[in-house]
């Protein structure tokens, strides 16, 4: 393999693969980038089994090849290069590759092709579009609800059930639960599939143009898109996802409708006092405001943020950062929130619609 390449276009191009290489593995080219020289493009591609990245670039070609550099430190050095106009690349015949910029050159050691694990494309059997903006929104409202438990791995992905043209997206973590819809542009069928939260966390990082449709394709146990010269590739969790439906109450006691900014602003005051007590943090819902009190060894605070209530007063507790990450994740104005007592979970809703919904589990306290 011999090419001359761009110095900023493998800058990049290493870094978005870079994601997909292997932290803890005992298969060392799962460690590596492979690269593939064919015709006039570079091909990088990194996996850890779990999510696989490929992106091509153009190159200037000499000698076509295929050969696997050590991931961490290639990545680290050639980001050193992304300001050389052209950087050679050429296998030499003790197996290492040499790269050569200016009047430099370095060395590394690589691994043989051979053993690198094929990475499937031919997806078609499911699939799904919709604007990039309109899923980075319905991730950014819902991935965060996650859980991070490995004894429960299949409430670490989100829930993707596509149905009627509409694409529901659901995760929950056994303490809160989020909802969040979203119209598509087209779809193949009625589907669901659940998709790993790190590897949703990486699309978004590949979604670049806002108004552009992205389409999604999955087939047996892979969920994949192609955007820009870029592959990206995921497992998906296998096993049956919770009935989230049936945990969703629809009747309640008391309503409340605030301002999502003043709420949030006071629940953040009160997380700072309450970090010595697990978050802990309580409201007392009245007529026309809601108290919000907190207390550590620290100190305490004790706000109220004006409300529109209807129904009975109420007290009840909650872990305040799961209250936060809600009401950062709506971004609207005005919320209602849906109570029926001390011990049911809060129902966070937009004030008109239903495009989400947060389920927050409160905590149990001796008034």
């Amino acid at each position: 393999m011999k090419i001359i390449v761009n110095g900023t276009d493998l800058s990049n191009a290493v870094m978005k693969v870079s994601k997909a290489i292997s932290l803890k593995t005992t298969n060392a080219v799962l460690e590596g980038i492979k690269l593939s020289v064919k015709g006039d493009t570079l091909i990088l591609t990194a996996t850890d089994m779990e999510i696989a990245i490929e992106k091509t670039i153009r190159c200037d070609t000499f000698m076509e090849g295929d050969t696997v550099v050590p991931g961490r430190i290639f990545t680290e050095f050639v980001k050193k290069l992304e300001n050389e106009d052209q950087v050679e690349m050429t296998t030499v015949e003790n197996g290492n590759i040499k790269i050569s910029y200016g009047s430099s050159e370095v060395f590394f050691s690589t691994l043989s092709a051979d053993d690198f694990p094929s990475i499937r494309k031919d997806l078609r059997e499911k699939s799904f579009s919709l604007l990039q903006k309109d899923f980075k929104d319905v991730i950014g409202k819902t991935a965060f609800s996650c859980s991070t438990d490995e004894s429960r791995p299949i409430l670490k992905g989100c829930l993707f059930d596509i149905e009627n043209g509409e694409l529901t997206v659901v995760a929950l973590d056994g303490f809160r639960l989020a909802v969040a819809k979203k119209k598509v542009k087209a779809a193949s069928s009625d589907f669901k599939v659940i998709i790993p939260a790190r590897a949703l966390g990486e699309i978004t990082r590949l979604l670049e143009k806002d108004e552009e449709e992205i389409t999604f394709v999955s087939e047996d146990n892979n969920f994949m898109i192609e955007i820009e010269g870029t592959v990206f590739v995921t497992r998906l969790l296998e096993g049956d996802y919770i009935n989230y439906k049936q945990i969703i109450p629809n009747d309640f006691l008391t309503t409340v409708r605030v301002g999502r900014a003043n709420l949030l602003n006071s629940l953040e005051r009160a997380t700072i006092v309450a970090k010595e007590s697990k978050n802990l943090v309580k409201l007392d819902i009245k007529e026309n405001y809601v108290n919000v009190f907190a207390q550590s060894e620290s100190g305490n605070v004790n706000e109220n943020v004006l409300i529109n209530m209807e129904g009975k007063d109420l007290k009840i507790a909650f872990n305040s950062k799961y209250l936060c990450d809600a009401l950062k994740a709506t971004g609207d104005e005005f919320v209602n929130m849906y109570f029926t007592s001390a011990i049911s979970p809060c129902i966070i809703r937009p004030y008109s619609g239903d495009e989400y919904l947060y389920l927050i589990l409160p905590i149990r306290i001796n008034n």
